[in-house]
């Protein structure tokens, strides 16, 4: 071809053609011979990738991050938009969708191909990524730093993108007291870990003897009778799990947005003063968002959604740095009505996130969450004989990788 600075490349199964990059042109070569069958100039100093969809074509400047449209059909740019990329390095058209991976942040970006608009991401394990291949529900990349090809898995659906998975043998200890007067015939109950979209929790087991699965209102526990034989005073109970972890990001997009739902009466536990039948479900994200940038602190955070009318459930999580240390932090879920339930990890929303844009990582593990919008301390209640009501304990929480 004998043409320098050769970049982006792309097959047309339509056209049987495929499209290179150079700078400032695209060359439509004949696969079999090689022969170059047109050259197609373009203002683009440095194109990063293109990707041809239909009768279109989609190029990325890499010095801007904009996506620049092509009529195939007169050569001439049509349209386009701008995707916010630090460092742009490839684009491709798979599954209805845009992606463009960046290596500033190692991140695989989905877009609307008609309007431009963000609706979802992957993480990668890898920060210099190139070149993306889709493969079923398997992503292809190059990693520059690695010098080598990653795989990354992933679940794709209307309200998330899943990728990564991290595997962990987990053992909770959980110490504490019990004071009453008599416990016989009263019971014990720990709250179990909840499995989710964004972690799966396998072959949970109690330590200790006497408990059965059951709820305490909503949740999934291990319950046990106390009998006369077991002891008052401070306890020690220990539960063992797998977990496997995933970083997920939701994307509330214009259509959860548009749907007519209201908050229901299996949603007002968690709201403070019942719902708001008159506000249309942007105003949720808005809340949400403004309550964010203006709080500093969980509870804060948490009052001023509650006051605004938006369903909170309240989380406690583990943290695993990369030194398999743990800390913990209190967290929560907000509800918005048409799309459902969304995670808050920090009070400040990060640089990826946004009014519509929440994720959570592979390295937060959920242990426990609350059945209604009021704080629980920890995951061990108490229910005395003839009682009804559970009572919350304080306890130690103690976590051991295995």
């Amino acid at each position: 071809m004998n043409v320098p600075f050769l970049t982006g490349i792309n097959f047309d199964s339509r056209e049987g053609r495929i499209f290179v990059a150079g700078r400032k042109l695209i060359l439509k070569v004949e696969p079999n011979t090689g022969g170059v069958t047109e050259r197609i100039p373009v203002p683009i100093e440095k194109i990063a990738g293109v990707a041809s969809i239909n009768s279109l074509l989609y190029i990325l400047d890499q010095e801007n991050g904009k996506i620049s449209i092509l009529d195939k059909a007169t050569g001439k740019l049509i349209g386009g938009f701008l995707t916010d990329r630090a460092q742009p390095r490839d684009l491709v058209f798979a599954r209805d969708s845009i992606w463009v991976s960046d290596s500033s942040d190692g991140n695989i970006y989905r877009y609307n191909p008609d309007n431009g608009a963000i609706t979802g991401s992957i993480k990668t394990p890898s920060k210099e990524i190139r070149g993306i291949v889709f493969l079923g529900s398997k992503i292809f990349v190059i990693d520059r730093a690695g010098k080598e090809v990653r795989k990354v898995s992933f679940v794709e659906t209307d309200r998330f993108i899943a990728s990564g998975e991290t595997i962990r043998l987990m053992k909770v200890r959980l110490t504490f007291s019990l004071n009453e007067i008599s416990i016989a015939g009263g019971s014990l109950g720990i709250f179990q870990p909840p499995t989710t979209e964004h972690q799966r929790i396998r072959n949970l087991k109690m330590a200790q003897t006497g408990f059965k699965q059951d709820f305490i209102g909503s949740e999934k526990a291990f319950v046990k009778v106390l009998g006369v034989d077991d002891s008052k005073g401070k306890q020690t109970l220990e539960y063992s799990f797998e977990v496997r972890t995933q970083n997920i990001r939701y994307y509330v997009t214009d259509e959860f947005l548009e749907k007519k739902e209201k908050v229901g009466d299996d949603l007002k536990l968690f709201l403070k003063d019942g719902p708001i039948e008159t506000q249309k479900n942007s105003y949720y994200v808005d809340k949400i968002f403004d309550a964010r940038l203006f709080r500093n602190t969980i509870p804060s955070l948490k009052k001023s959604l509650l006051d605004s009318g938006v369903p909170v459930r309240s989380q406690y999580t583990a943290f695993i740095a990369s030194s398999n240390s743990v800390s913990f932090k209190d967290t929560m879920d907000v509800y918005i009505p048409g799309f459902g339930w969304a995670p808050i990890q920090n009070v400040k929303p990060s640089s990826d996130e946004s009014s519509r844009v929440f994720k959570k990582g592979e390295e937060s593990i959920d242990l426990f969450r609350a059945d209604s919008w009021n704080d629980i301390q920890s995951p061990v209640f108490y229910k005395s004989r003839g009682s009804e009501e559970w009572k919350n304990l304080p306890a130690e929480i103690q976590v051991i990788l295995e």
